[in-house]
């Protein structure tokens, strides 16, 4: 069977990342990600013997009448695609304006969405579309597949797990849940030869990279986030050596050595990073690589294993520079660890980034300033600003409902507007528009300092022109707007 897997046109056509629990617009540092969740299902559907197409519409630039257009002249069985909050009722969109190309009814392709806002809201999301006719709930891979092969062989698929539907007769059908993968390890290589490489450029220096997912799940319960929606709480570990293997793979077929290690917290599982670091170094990879951490889980020894390794920047999760806050959101961390990690990052030679939310439940001016504080006062390279977003399938979501802080004159707040850099809560004492305008105003007070200035122009080696370029440009936009 033809099978067609996409990460949509954005709204708007914007350029718009739909990886798990990263639902968000190509911002002004940030680079857009090559789709690991695709890649892989499309590697599981071709060793099923499908023929994939993958096209990642917000990298190709391709928008929505190009993309009907391929479809109408593409023959396919299936055609599944990724799904954001933010964009939602344009990718849902999308399933109506399928099913009205003009087609004979035999060559109509069967519609599915996935991701975490579908996943949390799947009946919802079912009775918004009448075009759509699946929804693949949680952990997309082993469900996409069982619904290609059932589609393919004219077999039911009422009794694929993970699988929601809508009857003819307008029932919604839950089909019972999917046990997360138990054994990663045993899943194939992402097949990034169906994707354009030099689509996904690390921003400023320019370098092309790829994503390795060696650890699935999060043992953390932080409040604002919907990673457990997608992949579980419990920490599945694909074995070093394999993913070393993948690595070399990659670097032979692609010519790659950048990394984006994707996972949650890479660091969860101390000993797992150690044999990680040390496999790499058997078999003499000359590798850079990038990962998410939390400041609780490094130390000193740690860190000078993994800047061996190649590891050059760390992205820390430190959230807020409120104490009360932190503990609020359950994120489980000190503003003593924030500070002691980052200056241990510092002190082993890799970049420190900082990631920053804005917002959240208890949030006030004051606490607000003392965020940026914080940021101001740690020796980062790097810092994201975000805005607390009540994302469905994140425990906040439900919290802001019953709390009235999602509702605009008596109406939900449009799906369109729960983006990381736009307040939608009206929280108690601070109003959205409070929220927005801090965001920027840590930017710029952040990045527009003369040595910040320069450290970012340490990034710049070997970057291309016309990249520096664009990065400036949309700052500026941004500072302007």
């Amino acid at each position: 069977m033809k099978i067609l897997l996409l990460n949509p046109p954005g709204y708007e056509n914007r350029a718009f990342i739909r990886e798990g629990r990263c639902n968000q617009e190509q911002g002004v540092w940030a680079t857009l990600w090559p789709p690991i969740t695709l890649a892989t299902a499309g590697a599981i559907l071709e060793n099923a013997g499908h023929n994939v197409t993958i096209l990642d519409c917000a990298a190709q630039e391709i928008h929505t009448d190009a993309l009907l257009n391929r479809i109408r002249a593409g023959g396919f069985g299936l055609i599944a695609w990724s799904a954001a909050t933010p964009s939602i009722d344009s990718d849902l969109a999308l399933a109506n304006a399928i099913k009205a190309i003009d087609l004979p009814l035999q060559n109509q392709a069967k519609t599915a969405a996935l991701g975490t806002h579908v996943s949390a809201l799947a009946e919802e999301s079912l009775r918004m579309t009448a075009g759509l006719d699946f929804i693949i709930r949680n952990e997309p891979e082993k469900t996409l597949a069982d619904l290609a092969e059932c589609l393919d062989k004219g077999l039911e698929i009422n009794d694929i797990q993970g699988l929601s539907y809508q009857t003819g007769d307008g029932q919604i059908v839950h089909c019972p849940s999917r046990p997360f993968i138990t054994e990663p390890g045993q899943l194939p290589y992402p097949a990034w030869h169906l994707l354009d490489l030099e689509k996904y450029k690390l921003p400023l220096s320019g370098d092309k990279f790829l994503m390795l997912a060696p650890v699935r799940g999060c043992p953390y319960g932080c409040i604002f986030c919907s990673a457990r929606t997608y992949y579980g709480k419990q920490l599945r570990k694909i074995p070093p050596a394999r993913m070393i293997a993948e690595i070399a793979y990659n670097i032979q077929r692609f010519d790659i050595h950048q990394f984006f290690i994707w996972a949650d917290t890479f660091t969860a599982d101390r000993d797992y990073v150690e044999r990680f670091c040390t496999e790499i170094h058997k078999k003499g990879l000359n590798i850079a690589w990038t990962c998410n951490s939390r400041v609780d889980t490094v130390d000193q020894d740690l860190l000078y294993m993994m800047a061996d390794a190649g590891c050059w920047m760390i992205s820390y999760g430190i959230e807020s520079g409120s104490q009360k806050i932190l503990n609020q959101v359950q994120k489980k961390i000190t503003l003593s660890q924030a500070r002691k990690a980052v200056k241990l990052t510092n002190l082993v030679g890799i970049m420190a980034a900082g990631h920053f939310v804005l917002g959240l439940p208890g949030e006030t001016k004051e606490t607000m300033q003392k965020t940026l504080q914080l940021a101001l006062d740690l020796e980062l390279n790097i810092a994201q600003f975000y805005c607390a977003v009540p994302i469905p399938g994140a425990p906040l979501y439900n919290i802001a409902q019953r709390r009235g802080w999602i509702e605009a004159k008596q109406d939900f707040v449009p799906y369109e507007q729960f983006r990381q850099d736009n307040a939608v809560m009206d929280l108690p004492g601070l109003a959205p528009a409070v929220v927005n305008a801090f965001r920027k105003k840590c930017f710029m007070r952040f990045y527009l300092r003369p040595r910040q200035l320069l450290k970012m122009l340490g990034l710049l080696k070997g970057a291309n022109l016309t990249d520096i370029l664009k990065g400036g440009l949309r700052f500026i936009r941004w500072a302007n707007s």
